[in-house]
């Protein structure tokens, strides 16, 4: 059941202030997320959850060397929701604990530069598409860090916050990545984490590539000047794509001939008509973009279920079913993020303002 208004936390003081504060007030979100992952574990990446546990531990070092002060801010989830580190560290490194490639259930990003919008505000747009596990576990979380810019962000379960936009006008959206070249190292929602720390677009740029990272995704970056970057990333690799154009749009699979190389085989064909709709409703309204512009285009059903808007797929085993979790649109010039619980197409958008 689509839940009416998303849930807000406020956040605040040093990391492990902060993970504590982030853990009590979404207890019940972060137990059930628990819960229902050492179920699913087993079936979709062939590991019993003890293994899943052990074979976490190995990205903490890496994390612990890159990022200290978000491991900290684990440490503190788990404290306030009174469940174990090791449990909450792993749903943390959920995307890296696998080499094979899983189901690639999608999302959608897109960034409009403010010469193409009607309010001639910098605009970002993304649809967070992930296993239906997290379905009632989303939130919001508004943060006043002692040791960065304040933010706010969207989130599920026990995971960091690391989709939002911060206090100096920086926004990320992220999309997974395939690539073949994941190993043991720098969790990647770490790095996209340390996106929300940044207070230009050029630190933005260097929290997604950290050496010795395990893995990587596709980070869409935005700034309130304009500035929109598209880094696709994998363990040993990145590129930087820049809209040219002032418009940009990612989806599931890697555009830069350089990461595509890197790329595990297959069609990807949901992603590619995702981005190719996406792509087709944006360029129809440039000049005009509004914030519900791009909430109507976050709501597209062309391809359904595996739509921009997506929608569970019985046919897929249910450990394999996905749909849009949550919806954003946010406005870096005025910093807020609109907010709908997923599928946006049943869901209402609210602001939550820094």
């Amino acid at each position: 059941m689509t839940l009416q208004t998303l849930p807000v936390i406020e956040v605040k003081g040093g990391p492990r202030e902060r993970g504590q504060q982030q853990g009590e007030g979404a207890r019940s979100q972060i137990l059930r997320s628990v819960t229902l992952y050492r179920e699913m574990l087993p079936k979709a990446i062939n590991m019993t959850w003890e293994e899943g546990l052990l074979e976490a531990r190995k990205f903490l070092p890496y994390g612990e060397e890159a990022f200290p002060d978000f491991v900290e801010e684990i440490r503190g989830i788990a404290e306030g929701a009174n469940v174990s580190f090791e449990e909450v560290w792993a749903l943390n490194c959920y995307e890296g604990l696998s080499e094979s490639r899983q189901q690639v259930w999608g999302c959608t990003s897109l960034a409009v530069r403010d010469d193409h919008t009607a309010s001639g505000h910098v605009l970002l747009a993304h649809n967070e598409d992930w296993s239906i596990a997290d379905r009632d576990n989303v939130y919001l979380v508004r943060a006043k860090p002692n040791d960065g810019p304040p933010f706010v962000g969207m989130n599920y379960g026990p995971l960091l916050v690391n989709i939002g936009l911060n206090a100096e006008g920086i926004g990320i959206a992220i999309d997974s990545a395939y690539p073949t070249d994941a190993r043991v190292g720098v969790p990647r929602i770490l790095c996209s984490r340390a996106v929300l720390n940044a207070r230009t677009i050029g630190e933005a740029i260097r929290a997604c590539v950290p050496k010795l990272r395990g893995g990587g995704y596709s980070y869409l970056l935005a700034d309130p000047f304009g500035e929109m970057y598209c880094i696709e990333t994998s363990a040993t690799a990145h590129d930087i794509l820049y809209a040219e154009e002032g418009w940009l749009a990612h989806t599931n699979h890697y555009l830069s001939p350089r990461m595509q190389a890197l790329e595990e085989p297959g069609p990807y064909a949901g992603s590619h008509v995702r981005l190719n709709r996406a792509r087709r409703l944006l360029r129809a309204q440039l000049g005009e973009v509004t914030v519900e512009s791009l909430q109507t285009l976050l709501r597209d059903h062309v391809n359904f279920p595996d739509s921009i808007c997506m929608h569970e797929d019985p046919a897929d085993p249910p450990h394999d079913r996905g749909m849009t979790l949550v919806s954003l649109v946010m406005d870096l010039t005025e910093r807020v993020m609109w907010a709908a619980p997923g599928p946006p197409c049943q869901g209402k958008y609210t602001a939550c303002r820094l």
